[in-house]
């Protein structure tokens, strides 16, 4: 277990703890099936670093640049996510299995503007002021997460799950949403956008 980032240019299956990175950068760096443990990543720079089937538990990662980094495979968990850019990462020619997964994390105020991220996923999570628009998220996962003013427009949600989200705002004529599911109860603001009245 590391508490500072040794020098290396590769990390293979190595948990990282408690490290503190406030508004530190991290270049050219390769993490494959790491663990990143109540790290503080606050305002820090991953600049070119590759993350491939890597965890973050209990993270502070707000405002976090990850400009031309890729990811993979990657998972947060009870972290906070904060007002992170993700359309500055390298996402060309990647292969995507789950390209980003969030779980019980605070994602307020980023950005996935115009990103391709089929099966990206929001477990539980706190998804205020995000920003899909433009995005291809088809069968994303959006399970019990509250997307209050999050911005969906000529975003592609074919089969994605809204199952038990909440407070999400979806125009039906300005968004794909061909067999995406959507929890009977809170599926009647979709019927806003088309001017019905309900009674």
């Amino acid at each position: 277990m590391e508490h500072v980032l040794p020098n290396d240019e590769a990390f293979y299956g190595k948990t990282f703890m408690d490290l503190s990175m406030d508004q530190g950068k991290v270049s050219r760096k390769v993490f494959e099936s790491c663990v990143f443990e109540s790290c503080d990543f606050t305002e820090a720079f991953f600049d070119a670093c590759t993350f491939k089937d890597c965890q973050f538990r209990q993270c502070k990662l707000t405002a976090m640049n990850v400009r031309n980094s890729k990811f993979s495979d990657v998972k947060f968990y009870e972290s906070r996510v904060l007002g992170v850019d993700w359309t500055k990462a390298y996402w060309r020619g990647l292969e995507l299995g789950e390209p980003l997964f969030f779980k019980e994390c605070l994602v307020n105020a980023s950005s996935f503007y115009g990103l391709k991220l089929s099966g990206v996923v929001f477990e539980d999570c706190r998804a205020h002021d995000v920003d899909f628009r433009e995005a291809r998220i088809s069968r994303a996962r959006f399970t019990g997460t509250d997307l209050t003013n999050s911005l969906f427009v000529n975003t592609n949600l074919t089969g994605a799950d809204f199952n038990g989200a909440t407070n999400y705002d979806i125009d039906v004529k300005k968004n794909t949403i061909k067999n995406a599911i959507f929890c009977r109860y809170e599926a009647v603001s979709l019927l806003t956008s088309l001017g019905i009245k309900l009674v």
